[in-house]
């Protein structure tokens, strides 16, 4: 590996566990704030920023320690790098929070669903509610993939648009 490729992971790597210590405290907040299985555009849009955030100051610092010097594929290598560890701290944390720290999660979730459906649709009837409820729980594990890919799509759309706009240009 060229140096340049060892200092994109080193970056990405390093703010990918900021991110993901970022999140996990974000959780915690949740959890003491009642807000865990809260469905809101807020806690959606607050969770994203926190991804956003951490992408973008990871290539404006790597291009800082680079001389000024950024490529868009540095910038995306550097941001697709602190995506995915991020995620991958994700993945493991929910693991732990749903099998260990809230055993019940999954139950308490098909709950708030639940509530949320009737409010949403009155006359649902108890047999279509409980069956759309068994059919979120059989898919519960789609989570986990859907964690990888997001954050891995968020990663590289946040990590070309700040490449693009912080790329050096060639001096003539």
């Amino acid at each position: 590996m060229k140096p340049n490729q060892i200092k994109i992971l080193k970056f990405g790597f390093n703010y990918g566990l900021i991110t993901g210590g970022i999140g996990i405290l974000y959780t915690v907040l949740l959890i003491f704030t009642n807000k865990l299985y809260d469905q809101s555009l807020t806690k959606s849009l607050t969770g994203l920023v926190l991804l956003i955030l951490p992408v973008i100051l990871a290539i404006v610092n790597f291009k800082k320690q680079n001389n000024n010097d950024l490529s868009v594929g540095q910038a995306i290598g550097v941001g697709i790098v602190t995506a995915l560890t991020a995620a991958l701290i994700t993945i493991l944390f929910t693991l732990i929070l749903t099998n260990f720290i809230v055993p019940d999660f999954w139950d308490k979730s098909a709950e708030y669903n639940s509530m949320l459906m009737k409010q949403q649709t009155p006359n649902i009837t108890a047999e279509q509610l409980q069956n759309k409820i068994a059919s979120q729980r059989k898919l519960a594990w789609i989570t986990y993939p859907f964690i990888l890919l997001f954050n891995l799509a968020i990663g590289f759309i946040t990590s070309l648009i700040a490449g693009i706009a912080l790329k050096t240009t060639e001096k003539m």
